[in-house]
């Protein structure tokens, strides 16, 4: 069978950060779905650390009355209802939740294992037990999100199963918590890597990809008399990182913001008449880039024979 653009995203070796592999059933059923890239990849960087959660427990040796299997095809498919509701994957909604069980049950997903879908944002209704709670703090952590009232949740469970005190588990829990928190821009990074729509690969480097641009295309530019200017965020390991270039030539300026996320922000500015023209792209490739830059720097030199 070829691989599809959601099963490479779903199973494929990540690199940075390395992400264990979604359970196979999860990731036929994201399949099945045609569940958005950046989708698969969120549940991708969850799963990881509900994995990271569960090897922790289990060097505990506590009898918590988990399924771990279960906690892991939870966090593999809790915003699967995402697929139905993808305005909820770059803004806050709920209708997700119900929806997502119901998809999963429609899929022969049985209810047991469907609930993650709906009780991963809903930890202090009766249903949500420690299987729950080990969903919904996943879905936290992966991003270093703190919550206080769901880890005092897990910690009561924790110190009900170890006879510890709370303030005792609390600690070690806190412990386990900053440390997989300290990866979490790099899963930020990985998620944000994939489009919300379309294709399933990866985003290419775009701020990159202009630096690389401009080093071959700057001496031609200023030998047509056209002002150059690049600048960069600073290399520190921000999530969406980004560059400028701005080109000026006769009454004409353009210029190009691009985000690691794919977006760019384009700017048509004439000093002469005052007119400023703002655009917004998407991105997905290198070449697109450069249609952009084209485009631009045509502008600006026509302003020059004009």
């Amino acid at each position: 069978m070829t691989t599809s653009r959601v099963l490479s995203i779903a199973l494929e070796d990540t690199g940075r950060p390395p992400l264990r592999p979604l359970p196979i059933e999860a990731a036929e059923l994201l399949h099945s779905v045609d569940a958005p890239p950046r989708l698969v990849a969120h549940l991708r960087a969850v799963h990881d650390v509900a994995g990271q959660l569960l090897e922790w427990i289990a060097t505990r040796n506590l009898d918590l009355g988990i399924n771990p299997e279960a906690v892991l095809f939870g966090a593999a498919t809790h915003d699967i209802g995402k697929t139905l509701h993808l305005a909820e994957l770059s803004a806050p909604g709920a209708q997700h939740e119900e929806a997502g069980r119901e998809l999963l049950m429609a899929q022969g997903v049985d209810s047991v294992m469907a609930r993650f879908a709906a009780t991963h944002a809903a930890w202090t209704t009766e249903e949500a037990g420690m299987e729950d709670l080990l969903v919904s703090l996943a879905d936290k952590i992966w991003k270093n999100k703190r919550v206080p009232e769901l880890e005092d949740l897990v910690v009561a469970g924790l110190a009900a199963a170890s006879g510890r005190s709370v303030w005792e588990e609390f600690l070690d829990l806190d412990s386990v918590l900053a440390r997989i928190g300290d990866q979490a821009d790099e899963r930020l990074a990985f998620q944000m890597s994939y489009p919300t729509a379309g294709s399933g690969h990866r985003l290419p480097n775009l701020p990159d990809a202009l630096m690389t641009w401009f080093a071959k295309n700057e001496v031609v530019l200023r030998a047509r008399g056209i002002t150059a200017e690049l600048r960069h965020s600073p290399e520190d390991g921000r999530l969406k990182n980004g560059a400028w270039l701005t080109v000026e030539a006769g009454n004409r300026v353009f210029q190009i913001t691009v985000w690691s996320s794919g977006e760019a922000e384009l700017d048509f500015v004439d000093l002469g008449s005052g007119d400023n023209r703002p655009e917004h792209r998407d991105l997905r490739t290198e070449q697109e880039l450069h249609v952009l830059l084209g485009s631009g720097l045509d502008w600006v030199v026509l302003g020059t024979n004009g």
